[in-house]
C-alpha cells in the first residue's frame, strides 16, 4: 500500500502543497533554480589600445523555462522492478520557472512526499519559443520575450547587453541518485538546478560581436540565426553543457 500510495501523484494547485504517500513519513521537496557566476574566462577585450588579458563575464536578467514535469526512479521490492512516479505534471500545463530569481511567480510549488529513496529523477523542460526580433523598435530595457535569455556582459572594458534566442525544443535534465542523496538533509530534499552563466558565455568571444544600438541608444549585441550567427551557433551547442545535470539531452524543432 505504501508503494500504492507513492505511484500516485495528485494534480498540483499553485500556492500549495501536494500530497504523495503515507501522512506519517512525510518529506518535503523543493525545487530551486538558479544561476551560478563562477567559472569567468580570459579574453582579448575589444578596441583595446594595448592587448591585455581581459575577464568575460555575463549577468543574466531573465532566462525561462517551461517544466513539464519531474520523473522520480525507485526500486520496487516486491516486483524486483524499477518504478516510478511524477510530480509536477498536468496534462496540458507547462509551468514556467525563473532561473534569475527575480519572478517568484514562475517557480514550482512544494511538494509532500512519503519517505522515499530515489534512485534517478528527470526533469522534463520545454525552452519557450522566441519571436522574431525587430532591430527598429526593440527596447533593452523593457524587452520580455522570454525565448531569449536577456543579459549584459563585461568585457574588463565595457558592459554590453545581449539577447540569446533559446533554441526551440524539449530539454531534459537527468541527475543519478548520487546527486539526489546531496540534496536531502533531515525530512528535506531540496533539489538544485543550476545553470552556469560564464562556462556557457565562454564559448563564444563576444569582444569582436556585431553591435545594434537599440532606440534608448543602448549597446545591444543580439543572437540568433541572423545576427552574429557564429557566435549564436556556439553558444547554442554550449547550452545544454551550462547545467548541472550530469546528462542532459536537447532535442530541437525546427
Amino acid at each position: 500500500m505504501r508503494l500504492l500510495g507513492i505511484l500516485l501523484a495528485a494534480a498540483i494547485f499553485a500556492g500549495c502543497f501536494t500530497e504523495v504517500g503515507n501522512a506519517g513519513d512525510d518529506r518535503l521537496l523543493q525545487a530551486q533554480f538558479s544561476v551560478d557566476y563562477s567559472q569567468p574566462v580570459k579574453v582579448q577585450p575589444k578596441r583595446a589600445a594595448v592587448q591585455t588579458s581581459a575577464i568575460q563575464t555575463a549577468t543574466i536578467l531573465r532566462f525561462y523555462l517551461g517544466v513539464r514535469e519531474a520523473e522520480f526512479q525507485l526500486f520496487d521490492s516486491a516486483t524486483n522492478q524499477r518504478a516510478e512516479y511524477h510530480l509536477w505534471k498536468e496534462d496540458t500545463a507547462v509551468l514556467p520557472v525563473d532561473f534569475t530569481g527575480r519572478d517568484p511567480s514562475a517557480s514550482l510549488p512544494d511538494q509532500k512526499v512519503s519517505g522515499i529513496d530515489p534512485l534517478a529523477m528527470r526533469l522534463e523542460c520545454v525552452l519557450p519559443v522566441p519571436n522574431a526580433l525587430s532591430t527598429e523598435t526593440l527596447n533593452f530595457g523593457t524587452f520580455s520575450d522570454p525565448g531569449y535569455i536577456k543579459g549584459v556582459i563585461w568585457d574588463g572594458r565595457d558592459s554590453t547587453a545581449f539577447l540569446f534566442a533559446l533554441p526551440s525544443g524539449e530539454l531534459s535534465l537527468a541527475y543519478p541518485k548520487s546527486v539526489i542523496q546531496t540534496w536531502y538533509t533531515g525530512t528535506l530534499y531540496r533539489c538544485q538546478f543550476i545553470f552556469y552563466a560564464n562556462k556557457w558565455i565562454a564559448a563564444a568571444d563576444l569582444s569582436a560581436a556585431e553591435e545594434m544600438l537599440d532606440v534608448t541608444g543602448r549597446k545591444v549585441i543580439l543572437l540568433d540565426a541572423s545576427h552574429n550567427p557564429v557566435a549564436f551557433a556556439a553558444l547554442t551547442t554550449a547550452f545544454s553543457t551550462a547545467f548541472n545535470a550530469p546528462n542532459v539531452s536537447l532535442e530541437t524543432r525546427p
